[in-house]
């Protein structure tokens, strides 16, 4: 369903960086090359630091360097607001549709009791069939908080379809990178994309996710 389709995926900043973690593996895997950056006055008060050169924080918009149909957008950071939130949103939902993008996939996490490792949403019915024929179950009820919420249920706003992918995590680690793991799994299958996931291998490994004192019902 997706072959003919030009996606976007996004992954930014969220419990566990697993959204986050998944898009910057893709955008090394696939050889990507900025091709828009995007600031706001809402990112936190500080510059990143790599190597001694500092830089503000920012999302950045990229494209691999042999696939035409597809865009990977990263970042440093969510807003700290919602007024910010929802101004970002739409400056990145306009450039990728200027782009030519018609669907946009975003990346995040969910902690909730389940049996499943990838849960799924999407803001079309024809969009969340295509993922229960990959073998991805849709979430029921609750709440996708932040940019990657967002992203995905603005999306039609723009002429877009919106899908969320959530991998399950307990919360508790800061980064989880066997959950990113799941989610790149989904994605290879869902775009058939080649993508050498051994190196996660280590991670990846059956482990026991401990379910959290409280549900939180804004997975991201």
């Amino acid at each position: 369903m997706f072959e003919s389709r030009f996606i976007c995926i996004c992954g930014l900043p969220g419990i566990g960086s697993v959204g986050k973690i998944a898009a910057e593996f893709l955008a090394t895997s696939l050889q990507c090359s900025s091709i828009k950056p995007f600031f706001s006055s809402h990112f936190p008060p500080q510059v990143m630091v790599s190597e001694g050169l500092a830089a503000l924080m920012h999302s950045e918009l990229m494209r691999p360097r042999e696939k035409e149909n597809l865009l990977i957008l990263s970042g440093d950071a969510q807003p700290l607001d919602v007024p910010g939130m929802h101004e970002l949103a739409g400056e990145i939902l306009e450039a990728v549709k200027e782009q030519g993008v018609t669907d946009v996939i975003t990346l995040a996490a969910y902690v909730g009791e389940t049996e499943d490792e990838v849960l799924g949403a999407a803001t079309d019915p024809d969009c969340a069939a295509a993922l229960t024929e990959n073998n991805i179950s849709l979430l029921k009820s609750g709440a996708i908080g932040g940019l990657n919420g967002l992203l995905a249920g603005l999306a039609p706003r723009y002429g877009l379809r919106g899908i969320c992918l959530l991998a399950t995590t307990s919360g508790s680690e800061p980064v989880d990178i066997a959950a990113a793991g799941r989610l790149l799994a989904a994605i290879k299958e869902l775009l058939n994309l080649e993508l050498d996931l051994t190196v996660l291998s280590p991670f990846a490994e059956e482990q026991e996710i401990e379910a959290p004192s409280e549900i939180d019902m804004n997975y991201r």
